[in-house]
């Protein structure tokens, strides 16, 4: 049947091979629709994954951005699938049991998603050189307060020309990369670039605050700095990136053995120090004190690779603003 191509068509564009592989896997019975409003275009669902509570999946077609038409809490779906605007196994496996139900509605929706999808794709073709925006931009969307561009934080920390050429070289370069590979955070090119800026904004933030007693431009340039490290893991791991910032093993052993003896910690993190050894070649052009330093070395908190764990006041904010970001936005 044409009918039965046209669908198989969308969810394939929605989803990748591997999803629809581990769709057969989930029962129909573990899918449960709770709310079929076909008029408005509104569904409220649940679907059992591996965990005793059940995943919530409602769809409004309303929504202007896709990134709000679909509301699911699957971590796969949140931390890798939404920002490409893909399908998980659960999403897909709901269409599938729709279309047993009502295959025209199904299509429908499928198609009107698939619609508004081709809209935003070209609408957010990455621009290398645009160092204000999020490559994601439903981003925006999520945020309680006016986000900044890296302009604006330049100009904020006074920035010589020589540096501000510096961090841009950088991150453009954080634009062709994820901000975590295998399914975690930011997982889509240039969600380290976003990563990167949504800590940047949380940062500023929270050094306006009364919590914290740390210095607003040294959150914001640390902030900016925590996750360069991963330009050249990520780079090296994605093979199809060639990258301006590959830092070698002589320059982590360098700065390895200088946290041991400038600090006296033990442990190892290779993205901590590369981000370390990235600063240290731009050390007569870069701002960057052992305040900072130390921020970085233990920016993951509770789960640094280092100890004992010794964290200053700028760390524990940049660690925080880090949590937000990766956790709350999955970016």
């Amino acid at each position: 049947m044409v009918e039965d191509i046209d669908f198989e068509e969308i969810i394939k564009k929605l989803t990748s091979k591997n999803t629809l592989n581990r769709v057969n896997a989930i029962s129909d019975d573990c899918v449960r629709i709770f709310r079929l409003d076909k008029e408005n275009r509104i569904i409220e669902a649940e679907i059992q994954g591996n965990q005793l509570i059940p995943y919530k999946l409602n769809l409004n077609i309303s929504q202007k951005n896709t990134y709000s038409i679909i509301e699911h809490d699957c971590p796969d779906y949140l931390a890798h699938k939404k920002q490409k605007n893909k399908f998980c196994k659960h999403i897909a496996k709901f269409f599938y049991v729709l279309r047993n139900q009502d295959y025209n509605f199904a299509l429908d929706l499928l198609k009107e998603i698939n619609s508004k999808i081709n809209i935003d794709n070209q609408q957010n073709n990455i621009d290398l050189l645009d160092l204000n925006h999020f490559v994601n931009g439903n981003l925006k969307n999520q945020l309680e307060f006016d986000y900044k561009g890296f302009d604006y934080f330049f100009d904020l920390t006074e920035l010589e020309d020589s540096a501000r050429e510096c961090l841009k070289e950088i991150l453009m370069e954080s634009k062709k990369l994820p901000a975590a590979l295998r399914g975690f955070h930011g997982g889509y090119t240039g969600g380290l670039f976003d990563h990167i800026l949504l800590v940047t904004n949380y940062a500023y933030e929270l050094s306006k605050s009364e919590d914290y007693n740390v210095d607003v431009k040294k959150a914001v340039l640390t902030a900016i700095y925590h996750d360069f490290g991963k330009i050249s893991y990520y780079s090296y791991k994605k093979e199809d990136v060639i990258s301006k910032i590959v830092v070698d093993r002589k320059e982590l052993d360098k700065v390895h053995e200088e946290i041991v003896r400038k600090f006296n910690y033990k442990g190892r993190h290779y993205h901590v120090e590369e981000a370390i050894a990235v600063l240290k070649r731009k050390k007569h052009i870069l701002f960057f004190d052992d305040e900072m330093y130390q921020a970085i070395i233990f920016h993951h908190g509770q789960w640094s690779e280092y100890f004992p764990i010794d964290m200053n006041e700028l760390a524990m904010l940049i660690h925080k603003a880090d949590m937000i970001a990766s956790q709350t936005h999955f970016v």
